[in-house]
């Protein structure tokens, strides 16, 4: 009886205990049983340029997902996935056998089309999310600007890296319970919290002087055999950053391995030996100690320096050289006598005022500060190689800035590339003005600067950049690359810096070219050529007064008002013209578009072998219509294509024409082709009248303006 008792108060205890004193504990245990609680992702904010064209914007994406708790059908899951996603049916049935977790990823950030039919219903556990992804507008125009996003929409490189927490927006959640079967369904008696959509940003940037410099930088890589190739166009009067790129590049919506060494924006990351561009330090710095002045003569003693192997050389020359003709021709020995009496403690000061060996600041991940050695550290020739561009190290936008600085009466402004935030309403939560750092050297020291650049282009070394019409400012620069230790007779950076009207500067444009491997590397005579065509393109654009200065007309408004309103449950229509159909097809698929193809005739394709060769010519619907993303409609292709006849052909001269009739006339002999811009062509490689067989690849450049 005793032994009754005894079992019976313990059994009473306990049930006290679970009850009344851990009742809450229970509880809590019980609810995470049967409920559950889902994030909800906001709308991370949209990215503009200056002029309010969209960059980047947001879609959905399809995860699958599993609480394997719950799965009472691994085997019948994991085949039904395996016959529609490409993966082996091992690979599901080892996610759905996970231990210790109520979630599981299956798929993320697939196509819905692929799993359209899938009945969550049926299989108890499944979970089916729909999951915000990132659509960059341009492809591959400005990605190392804008960056990339990770499957959590968490930036990973650029903007979208470097804004990441004011791009986000904040997480709201919503309470969801289990059915009888242990599927999840919303709880509407728990609260709910709505997420904050994220700001939107708008940058500095002009798409179409982007979209020019990229072009440019694809069509000099391609004709130089270079190994990289970077530009930054800047606003002279603000530190605005009105393009910048690199060359290889990337597409942030078609990410391959092979991408990985265009990830990296070389223009701020790449530290580099610039040669003869550094002489503006010389040049600016005894002007404004008044070492020297613009009728100044140099006495070089018959000596003129060049670098070999590790050494700096002597080679004849004459013995006095004016200072101007110093600058305009670029002397060696006249820099090193003008840095040797300057010395080294005024040459690191202005060094370091005109920004080298610190970051610039600009809003952008991964930034280098170069490299300065201080005064402490120089060897005994460090400051005749620092005068002449060696033994320092800086990235293109130092060296822009620099220039810059000196085109703005001798003001350093900081670069910038953010130039405001919004907020979901559109209203400005964030704006940034330019910003004067110091005042390096006088209006009057920048005026004579100018001058000495100016004749560089019109009588020296940068005569390959001049404009018509118009006067341009600017400097060469051609530096061996330091290769296991010895500087390399093979190895060069090329570059040209200038700036346009030189009277009354307004926008700079400075070029790099790595490792030229056409057997053409003087600065002068490969670099300088394309700031020309850069800068003649953006004049045809923009009148001056436009360049740095635009105004959001009521027209523009309109479309920043749709663009920050805009339904992300429609779809635009892709514009798939002059793509190869390879191109198109892949495209459409990712969309999720039905389509059709068919020849000129009205002939209708459906085997797909040798897409590569064909071209879309025609497009219906026509591009950016817009539709609701549950009325897609069928997009039907018309294609032009070629058989590969392995003959030779003499390439025509296709300038002049519509880049169809270009299309057409090339395919007709079987040429591979490459496309930069739209509109009329204006220039191809390689030239009209080389002999080329069938296959071969033709780039072609077009002006939408011609």
């Amino acid at each position: 009886m005793l032994l009754f008792f005894v079992l019976f108060g313990i059994i009473a205890f306990r049930l006290f205990s679970i009850q009344i004193l851990d009742s809450e504990k229970y509880q809590i245990s019980a609810r995470k049983q049967y409920e559950s609680k889902i994030i909800l992702y906001p709308s991370r904010g949209l990215i503009f340029d200056r002029n309010m064209n969209l960059l980047v914007s947001n879609s959905f994406n399809v995860s699958i997902a599993a609480d394997p708790n719950m799965v009472t059908k691994p085997d019948e899951i994991a085949q039904h996935l395996a016959s529609r996603l490409g993966q082996p049916k091992e690979f599901y049935l080892e996610k759905l056998s996970t231990p210790n977790t109520s979630f599981v990823y299956l798929e993320r950030k697939i196509d819905a089309q692929k799993i359209q039919g899938l009945d969550t219903l049926k299989y108890d556990g499944l979970i089916i999310l729909k999951e915000p992804t990132r659509v960059y507008n341009y492809n591959q125009l400005a990605s190392q600007i804008l960056g990339l996003t990770n499957n959590e929409n968490d930036g990973l490189s650029g903007i979208e890296k470097t804004l990441n927490d004011q791009l986000s927006g904040t997480e709201g959640f919503m309470i969801m319970k289990r059915d009888g079967k242990g599927n999840l369904r919303p709880a509407t008696e728990f609260p709910r919290k709505e997420p904050v959509k994220g700001n939107n940003v708008v940058l500095t940037i002009d798409i179409n002087i982007q979209r020019i410099v990229e072009e440019e930088l694809y069509r000099t890589a391609i004709e130089h055999k270079a190994v990289g190739v970077r530009s930054v166009v800047i606003s002279v009067k603000t530190g605005e950053i009105l393009a910048m790129s690199s060359y290889p590049t990337f597409d942030p919506s078609h990410i391959r391995p092979a991408d990985t060494a265009g990830f990296r924006n070389a223009v701020i990351t790449d530290q580099f030996e610039p040669g003869s561009t550094f002489k503006l330090i010389t040049v600016a710095a005894s002007l404004e100690e008044r070492i020297t002045n613009i009728n100044s003569i140099i006495r070089t003693e018959s000596e003129s320096y060049g670098v070999t192997g590790s050494q700096l050389t002597n080679v004849n020359s004459p013995e006095s050289i004016s200072f101007q003709k110093a600058v305009e021709q670029s002397s060696n020995s006249g820099m090193i006598k003008i840095a040797n009496v300057l010395g080294k403690e005024k040459f690191y000061k202005y060094s370091r005022d005109f920004g080298f060996g610190i970051p610039t600041g600009i809003e952008l991940t991964g930034e280098s500060s170069g490299t300065l050695k201080r005064p402490i550290d120089f060897l005994p020739q460090s400051l005749d190689y620092l005068a002449i561009g060696y033994q320092v190290s800086v990235t293109t936008l130092q060296m822009a800035a620099a220039y810059s600085c000196v085109a703005n009466n001798g003001m350093y402004m900081k670069p910038y590339i953010v130039m405001k935030e919004l907020n979901a309403s559109g209203e400005t939560e964030s704006e940034n003005k330019p910003i004067e750092i110091r005042q390096v050297v006088s209006p009057n020291t920048s005026k004579i600067i100018s001058q000495l650049l100016t004749g560089v282009v019109q009588r020296g070394t940068g005569m390959e950049a001049s404009l018509d019409g118009i006067l341009v400012a600017g400097k060469t620069g051609t530096a061996q690359k330091l290769v296991d230790g010895s500087y390399s007779s093979s190895h060069h950076q090329s570059s040209f810096i200038g700036y346009f009207p030189a009277d009354n500067p307004i926008i700079l444009i400075a070029v790099v070219i790595d490792d030229p491997g056409s057997g053409v590397y003087y600065g002068g005579k490969i670099s300088a050529p394309v700031f020309k065509r850069i800068a003649t393109k953006i004049l045809d654009y923009k009148s001056i007064d436009e360049l740095y200065n635009p105004v959001i007309t009521g027209r523009d408004q309109m479309k920043v008002d749709e663009n920050l309103t805009s339904n992300e449950d429609e779809v635009f229509i892709p514009k798939l013209t002059y793509k190869t159909l390879q191109d198109a097809i892949k495209i459409l698929n990712e969309k999720s578009f039905s389509y059709k193809v068919t020849d000129e005739t009205g002939k209708e394709i459906k085997n797909n072998e040798g897409n590569e060769k064909m071209f879309v010519v025609l497009q219906n619907p026509s591009p950016n219509l817009k539709y609701p993303m549950n009325e897609k409609p069928e997009v039907a292709l018309v294609v032009s294509g070629f058989e590969n006849k392995n003959e030779e052909f003499t390439l025509p001269d296709i300038t002049g024409l519509s880049l169809r009739n270009a299309i057409n006339k090339l395919i007709a002999s079987g040429f591979e082709i490459e496309i930069n811009g739209s509109g009329a062509v204006i220039s191809q490689y390689p030239p009209a009248g080389t002999s080329l067989f069938s296959g071969a690849k033709v780039v072609i450049y077009c002006d939408q303006n011609l």
